[in-house]
């Protein structure tokens, strides 16, 4: 049975593995995204432990039998100059290729509107690879709308 729980020391290491998992299944779609060495420490130093001792960060996990089979990394941030004033932001989240399409992503993402909810927060946010097909199907399903789209040149 799969459980969501607030991520924990001793999840760390196994959320920068599937990290790293993630990393490498997005540089399949786009050269940008290939990890470099000790990115993966670097990940779980300054995202995931930062975002589990701030009171404006959220690091969940889904657990199926203790094992790490997904997670998400959620935080506050402010947007000064604009009336919407502080957002949800989903930085990463993934479930391990073994468990996808049973419903842990759902799972995982149903604990994040009430945590916003808890802080004030109306909008969530995050942001997609433009070619990464499978998750931009699964954030539409999820009802997420394109907000922006991000331009860029190689020179």
């Amino acid at each position: 049975m799969i459980e969501i729980i607030r991520a924990e020391e001793k999840h760390v290491t196994a959320i920068g593995k599937l990290w790293w998992e993630l990393m490498i299944f997005h540089q399949n779609i786009d050269h940008i995204f290939t990890p470099v060495e000790g990115s993966s420490l670097s990940f779980e130093e300054n995202m995931v432990r930062r975002l589990m001792r701030s009171a404006d960060g959220l690091a969940l996990v889904a657990l199926d039998d203790a094992k790490v089979v997904g997670f998400s990394l959620e935080e506050i941030k402010n947007t000064p100059g604009f009336r919407r004033g502080k957002l949800g932001f989903i930085s990463d989240m993934a479930v391990l290729t073994s468990h996808r399409r049973r419903g842990i992503g759902g799972m995982i993402l149903k604990e994040i509107p009430q945590w916003c909810v808890s802080k004030n927060i109306t909008r969530v946010e995050l942001q997609t690879a433009a070619l990464n097909a499978v998750s931009n199907s699964f954030w539409e399903k999820q009802s997420f709308e394109i907000n922006l789209h991000t331009r860029f040149k190689e020179i």
